[in-house]
């Protein structure tokens, strides 16, 4: 009970900021059936919704993977369901705690934005990965990809939601941005969001 309330606590600062500000953000349904989630790999735009709805005869949860547990549902009856808002870019991995020897595991790949879409040289480029500037004992790192390039670490333990890539002196060609949840107190994270492409004209 004491681990489901510190859940909860954590819970309440990633979600208490959004749940007003994203009321219509995105829901996408994730099933539980005996014994797997559908979609086992589900995508959503920062600040969406994941509802869970149990659609089996046993009871199962949803469980983010520790060490970086970020949600908990705990047992969902047949018929019930359960909600988590995403407020950071990343992908998370998740499983039935009943079920997991049997597979029963998913992903939550929370996608995060780019604006404008495309600009000349020397255009400012928002790079949005979360909804809220990053609660205590958590970061935000953020990575880039040059054209023709890979991934590289670009700004790493950022607190704000959006930081500005100015692209001024640089070739033109498609640059993309990805970024984790980084918890700084046990060094845990998230996998690296899908990369968002922005164009340098």
């Amino acid at each position: 009970m004491l681990r489901l309330a510190r859940r909860a606590s954590l819970l309440g600062l990633l979600m208490a900021v959004v749940i007003q500000g994203n009321a219509m953000a995105a829901t996408v349904n994730v099933s539980m059936t005996n014994f797997v989630f559908t979609p086992k790999n589900a995508p959503v735009l920062i600040g969406g919704t994941i509802h869970w709805t149990n659609d089996s005869t046993s009871s199962h949860t949803s469980t983010g993977d520790s060490p970086l547990s970020l949600w908990d549902s705990g047992s969902v009856g047949p018929g019930g369901t359960f909600d988590f808002v995403f407020t950071a870019g990343g992908q998370y991995k998740y499983h039935c705690t009943f079920h997991q020897s049997l597979g029963m595991v998913g992903t939550i790949s929370v996608k995060i934005k780019a604006s404008p879409p495309s600009g000349p040289a020397g255009t400012k480029f928002n790079v949005t990965v979360a909804t809220i500037n990053a609660p205590p004992g958590f970061v935000y790192d953020i990575q880039r990809k040059d054209p023709g390039g890979s991934f590289t670490n670009w700004m790493l333990n950022v607190t704000a939601k959006t930081v500005q890539w100015d692209s001024t002196g640089f070739a033109p060609g498609t640059y993309s941005f990805r970024s984790r949840l980084h918890n700084t107190t046990n060094g845990s994270t998230s996998t690296y969001s899908a990369g968002k492409a922005v164009m340098v004209t």
